[in-house]
């Protein structure tokens, strides 16, 4: 298999027209490389990676009965996400719904596989870090006294660690007068 390097070299050394066709056959080759391209080069399309990642931890179906949540989905969706360069605030928001959706069927369920729980607390992590990270001063005490709110309501024993990893990123913010 040719390099990288082997790969460039004869892609420009083909015309325009040739390039072209190219990258049309490239654009065409599947949905996930348009979505990379148009996130990619024209910044569109961010939206649609929430939107995958709340319909990916929906824990019901219409009708109310219990819908699993298919890990490796959300995974890959926030995988395609970060690999198409998403920005932070996008790429916290799909942490958020990915945490809210585990958590949401862990409380409404009684439970559910092990593997969910751990899922839960990464995705809690994830999302404090990056909060952290892109917001400023009050806005994110704001957020994160939101997220305490939060918690609160799902006061379960499925929740001590997450109270424990949320006390460890957040304390030194939330408490700040």
């Amino acid at each position: 298999m040719a390099t990288l390097r082997e790969v460039k070299k004869a892609f420009f050394a083909l015309s325009n027209k040739e390039q072209e066709t190219i990258i049309k056959e490239i654009y065409g080759f599947s949905k996930d490389v348009k979505e990379f391209l148009n996130v990619r080069l024209l910044g569109d399309g961010e939206e649609k990676f929430i939107e995958q990642i709340k319909k990916a931890t929906e824990s019901a179906t219409s009708s109310g009965m219990p819908k699993m949540i298919k890990v490796t989905k959300v995974n890959s969706i926030i995988s395609k996400a970060k690999k198409s360069n998403v920005k932070k605030e996008t790429l916290c928001d799909m942490e958020w719904y990915a945490f809210d959706g585990y958590m949401t069927f862990l409380n409404d369920y009684g439970g559910g596989p092990d593997n969910f729980e751990d899922k839960v607390y990464d995705h809690l992590k994830n999302y404090l870090l990056l909060l952290i990270e892109i917001s400023n001063g009050q806005d994110l005490k704001k957020e994160l006294l939101g997220v305490e709110n939060y918690l609160s309501k799902h006061d379960n024993m499925y929740n001590d660690h997450i109270w424990e990893l949320y006390e460890e990123l957040a304390a030194e913010y939330v408490h700040l007068d």
